[in-house]
Order: C-alpha cells, then structure tokens, then sequence
C-alpha cells in the first residue's frame, strides 16, 4: 500500500458544496495541503481548519509539488479549465458534477484524462449510499428490467410553473448551464446509467420560462440497447411536502423486471442525516415485498472515503471521466431531443 502522506490534495473552491468534501476527507484522514478561492473569505475557515496554504489562483495550487490531486469544487462553467490544467500538470482530479457545460467540453476532459494517466473522479455522491449498492446487487433478481421510472424533484422557493421571468436566476445559467436539467436531473440520470447501463437515444420535452433559457421542467423516453424503457422527469415545483420525507425532496428510481420490482427513494442531499434511505424489493417468485430502511449516512463522507483510497492504492474506479462523460452527453441529448422535436442516439464507443 502506497504512504498516504503521499496524496497531496489541493481545493479548488469554497463554495456551499465544500464542507461536504473538507469533512469527508477529514474523516478519511486526508491531508489538505492547499486551497484556492478568489473569495478569501469564503477560504478562511478551511484554511484554519487545515492548515493549509492559500492562493486565489488557483494555479499556483497547480503548481505547488506538494499537491497530487486537484479537487475542483467551483461551478461547472469553471471545470473544463481546472481540470485540464490540473491534468496537464501530472496531477489526479476530483471534479464535483456536472463535469462541464456540453458534451463537447466532456470529450476535453475524458480525451486529456485518458491520455494523461492519472486517475480522475467525477463526484456523483448518490452512487455511494449503501441503499444504491445494494439496488445494484439485487438487480439480477429483477429478470429482465422492461421498464424504469425515475423522478428528480425540487423546491427551489418560487413558483416557477407560473414564473415568466427568470432574469434574476441567469446566474444559475450562467455558471452550470442550465437549470433543473443540470442541478437536478444530474444526479438521477447518473443513477439510471449506474444501474441500467448506457442508453442508446432520447426522446424528450423540455419545458422553459418564456423567453429565457431557463429549463424549469424536463421529461424523457431513454431506450437502452437490452430494451428497457426509462421514463424520467425532472421538475422545479412548489409543493411543500410531498416525498419520503414529506418536505418538498421527491426523488426516486423505480425498476420492473419480469421477476420483481425495485424502488429506491432518497433524502435531501444536504440534510442526509436526518434521515435513511428507503428501497422496496418485490419478488415474484415468493410474492414476498421487503422494505429495506437504511440508518442516516453521509454520502459524500462515504465517497471522498473511497476516493481517498483509490488514490492512496492507485486504483482507477468509479464514478470516474466517462461516467462524466455520460450524463453531460445525455443532457445534451434530452436538450436537442426537445429542440428539434425528434429522438435522438447516443454513442458511447468512442
């Protein structure tokens, strides 16, 4: 096993989503050698709590020997920069999701991360609940998987369904590249493909605030090679308590097969303590439904653990650039499907 004192890690960013990773690699026991952030503020509390160095450019972290890893915890329209920089540099990259703005911009970062061999990480946190892995081991039981629902709700505060200007949200655009598809959707379609494989095209409608490119509303028909069907929407809404928790989060995955059904519900992403997932296991053979009602677990303290490990042991694995890859490729599917009015295929060979 390598010397984890070895693995450097330098922070790109210190926004709202940083302290979900500053945690995660504290309690992996990580060693956070410096960080950058044009808001020194915002750095302040993570660089006494670590000790770390501090720049606001963030390529003097690139150049500094001592880090190996680059995390890269800015918006997305930030990455494709950072990341190839960091890539360039002989450095290993944990980038937060979306991995970019487009397809084109993930091609970049999956072409420069292949060709620069070091080991690189998009952080879709939802794939390391125990509740997810444990849907994935108990596929097989499911026969073959026909059909699939998948819903991503939010409130987001406003009424959005009646919203006729969003000027006010062009920040949102402007530094992720979309709305609802981006900030919400992300995460399930990554799940969709983490347990059904890549889809081979599109069909979708995307609902906008009048005159703007602000997407408060998505819906699609994802077709996967093995003939599955999954039917996926994503919306901003106004409902204060629907959901496993009734407080608006309404975000699940639904499988049928011809032996049996799985549904898996998760909790808000950023009050995962509160409480544990739910997944509905209905087997066909036994008639027998099982509830499976998992403790209260941090996601991210359970990836940043896995990432951690996976750089001190070299090990390339999971969520990785293609998966990256993937969903900004399907997004950008669902949005041409939209535009243009037709189905559109997915290839993933390249």
């Amino acid at each position: 096993m390598a010397d984890t004192h070895k693995v450097g890690y330098g922070i790109v960013g210190c926004g709202s989503i940083a302290r979900f990773h500053f945690g995660g690699l504290q309690e992996a026991g990580a060693r956070v050698v410096h960080i950058a952030d044009i808001n020194e503020t915002a750095a302040r509390q993570y660089v006494e709590r670590t000790g770390a160095r501090f720049s606001m450019d963030y390529k003097k972290l690139i150049a500094d020997p001592e880090v190996t890893v680059v995390s890269v915890l800015t918006s997305a329209r930030h990455h494709l920069a950072i990341c190839r920089e960091a890539l360039a540099a002989g450095k290993d990259v944990i980038c937060e999701k979306t991995m970019t703005n487009n397809r084109a911009e993930a091609a970049l970062i999956r072409d420069a991360a292949r060709s620069s061999g070091r080991l690189f990480f998009t952080a879709f946190m939802k794939r390391f609940f125990p509740a997810t892995r444990m849907a994935r081991e108990l596929l097989p039981r499911l026969g073959r998987i026909y059909s699939a629902q998948v819903r991503a709700y939010q409130n987001w505060g406003d009424d959005f369904q009646s919203m006729t200007d969003a000027s006010k949200y062009s920040g949102v655009l402007e530094n992720y590249g979309g709305a609802v598809l981006k900030c919400a959707g992300s995460h399930m379609l990554d799940m969709t493909m983490f347990l059904l494989g890549k889809p081979s095209s599109v069909l979708a409608n995307v609902d906008y605030v009048p005159n703007s490119r602000f997407d408060r509303r998505a819906t699609a028909l994802i077709e996967f090679p093995h003939g599955a069907v999954a039917s996926f929407e994503t919306a901003i809404h106004s409902l204060g308590k629907i959901g496993l928790e009734r407080n608006s989060w309404e975000e699940w995955i639904e499988l049928t097969g011809t032996k049996g059904r799985l549904k898996l519900s998760t909790v808000m992403w950023d009050h995962p303590l509160n409480n544990g997932l739910t997944l509905e296991h209905y087997d066909e053979a036994t008639g027998a439904v099982t509830e499976h009602r998992f403790s209260p677990v941090n996601p991210f303290t359970v990836e940043m653990a896995a990432f951690h490990a996976a750089l001190t042991n070299r090990e390339k694995i999971a969520p990785d650039e293609n998966d990256g890859y993937a969903v900004d490729s399907l997004i950008e599917a669902i949005e041409t499907s939209a535009h243009e009015g037709r189905r559109v295929s997915l290839d993933f060979s390249a």
